[in-house]
């Protein structure tokens, strides 16, 4: 095995100059959300199957599942590249990627993102890195750090790489979660005209459009550009959730559970588990904002039961549990339970999170379908301002704020319930369900005057 270079300047070790060509050319397809992802990666393995990154690549990407059953792939991957390591076979480079694949097969999470970064500082235009490293800053819910790893990275790539439009969107997601609207959406925008088929780029600007609560432009920014970002693998069914997202904030549920039964909830047992996420915090939504489910949940628990085990990343069981406590058998809920107990005493990254928050945000999710409100705010008050390592956007963990003002509005408490829905609406001024169940929190506490008010900003705010 000797070095060959890509088109700029990385070297691969590998048996032709065609494999380190073929690698380059797996960046946009895996950056793309394309639907030939693996069949590319497995064709570069058949006709290379010594090649260290193909075999790397091959292990992140079964990490990236989140799913149980696809971590001794992962395994095996990291233990033949183990051998070529030990046979002296890795340049540097490959050298620090087999310690990130090591360390994220261990539980070290924070390692293998220290590691990329690592990589990215002798490295820069390592592509698969810094998309790691963007994935793993996402899951631990750390907006800082998506937006800086790609403000480090983005000067130093040239305008004319192939992927160069993959990261002006994946920068705008970063400044989008670190709170930079205006910066994000421009950003974001400027990905889409360089390549409208930038599913991620799309998404970061509909993040801009939910969090600057502009539900009509997200309505039409998402389906006027659905033909092209369509053509992607499963992630096009997180596109349709976030208009749903609009439409629930409107009121439109009719056309929320269209998109439910058509789009994101249709094929939801697969090996993508955002399709499962997608479904479960849309339907947990729609109760709370008092639409009717009909049986849909049955349907997620039973898969849900499949995956009581999975311990990949605690945002994603989480949703498993969402439809477990929805409509799950109480030995199921107690297996996962328990899981969630065994899991939170690990020394690993995403043991540790639950330990901190995870563990609680279960119970109070539990305590809530029981109808134990208080119990429920008693689990998920105190660990409030800790959720954010969970992972996910601020858009998807909104979920978990909801539950908890909801558990308010319904516990003993009403003077926590007006706290609650008062920096809501605070922080959501446009959501015609904050104002309304903050009516509600202040009638209760004999603040007719002020619910009134309340109350006609929420039917304002439907009407408009």
């Amino acid at each position: 095995m000797t070095e060959y270079k890509d088109t700029h300047g990385l070297a691969y070790t590998a048996a032709s100059a065609a494999s380190a060509l073929g690698f380059e050319a797996i960046l946009p397809v895996f950056m793309g959300f394309r639907r030939d992802l693996m069949k590319q990666l497995a064709a570069l393995l058949e006709a290379d199957p010594s090649m260290p990154m193909a075999n790397c690549a091959k292990g992140y990407f079964m990490k990236m599942s989140g799913m149980k059953q696809l971590t001794p792939i992962a395994n095996e991957q990291l233990a033949l590249i183990d051998t070529m390591a030990a046979a002296g076979r890795l340049n540097r480079r490959e050298r620090m990627h087999h310690q990130a694949l090591g360390q994220w097969c261990a539980g070290d999470m924070d390692g293998a993102t220290e590691t990329w970064e690592a990589i990215l500082l002798e490295y820069p235009l390592d592509g698969l890195a810094l998309r790691l490293a963007h994935f793993t800053h996402f899951y631990s819910g750390d907006g800082r750090n998506i937006r800086d790893s790609m403000a480090r990275a983005l000067p130093q790539w040239p305008e004319d790489h192939p992927c160069y439009g993959f990261l002006l969107g994946m920068y705008g997601f970063g400044l989008e979660e670190s709170g930079d609207y205006a910066g994000a959406e421009r950003y974001g925008r400027r990905a889409v005209e360089v390549n409208p088929e930038d599913a991620w780029s799309v998404h970061s600007v509909a993040h801009c459009m939910e969090m600057t609560e502009r539900p009509a432009e997200g309505i039409e920014w998402t389906r006027s550009l659905e033909p092209s970002w369509s053509t992607v693998n499963n992630f096009r069914y997180h596109l349709h959730w976030h208009r749903g997202l609009y439409h629930i904030e409107r009121g439109e549920f009719a056309e929320v559970l269209d998109l439910y039964d058509n789009q994101f909830g249709k094929d939801v047992d697969t090996p993508f588990y955002l399709d499962m996420v997608n479904a479960t915090s849309m339907l947990w939504r729609l109760e709370m904002f008092g639409a009717d489910v009909g049986d849909r949940w049955q349907v997620l628990a039973d898969i849900a039961s499949k995956r009581i085990d999975d311990d990949e990343l605690i945002f994603v069981s989480l949703h498993y549990l969402m439809a477990l406590v929805s409509a799950g058998g109480e030995a199921d809920i107690a297996a996962m339970m328990a899981h969630l107990e065994e899991w939170a005493a690990r020394p690993t990254t995403q043991g540790r999170i639950t330990a901190k928050a995870g563990l609680n945000l279960a119970r109070g999710m539990l305590e809530l379908r029981r109808q134990n409100y208080d119990k429920a705010v008693g689990e998920m008050f105190p660990i409030r301002y800790d959720m954010d390592p969970l992972g996910g956007s601020h858009a998807q963990r909104d979920v978990f704020w909801m539950m908890l003002t909801d558990a308010a509005a319904k516990g003993g408490d009403p003077n926590l319930a007006v706290s609650l829905f008062a920096e809501r609406t605070a922080r959501k001024p446009h959501s015609a369900w904050g104002w309304e169940n903050y009516a509600d929190c202040l009638i209760a506490v004999g603040q007719g005057d002020r619910a009134q008010r309340a109350r006609e900003t929420a039917r304002g705010l439907a009407e408009h």
